[in-house]
């Protein structure tokens, strides 16, 4: 998606909240920097034509069934690390009382 696409969906996320889209608006909801020539433009192609919606790319999902794999395996080790340092600190407890 551009640039211009990405502030257009934004307009219409601040006009469906409610509130006029303006350039200072749009660059504080914006979650990377935008310039404000780009900002003017993209609000005033929103402004020329509110009713149509740039359609947004669908994101592949392979990539990210990847990526939950790869996470939920080192969440598995994490978990792992922890009962071996929580049994260690048992028995370094149970040594200190004795």
């Amino acid at each position: 998606m551009s640039n211009i696409d990405y502030i257009i969906n934004l307009c219409f996320d601040i006009s469906e909240q409610g509130k006029t889209p303006s350039v200072a608006l749009i660059r504080n909801l914006s979650k990377h920097p935008l310039s404000i020539p780009e900002v003017i433009k993209g609000l005033q192609n929103w402004k020329s034509s509110p009713s149509t919606r740039p359609k947004t790319p669908i994101k592949q999902m392979g990539s990210s069934s990847s990526t939950n794999q790869s996470l939920q395996k080192r969440v598995t080790q994490l978990e792992e690390q922890v009962a071996s340092i929580m049994q260690e600190l048992v028995k370094m407890s149970a040594e200190k009382n004795s």
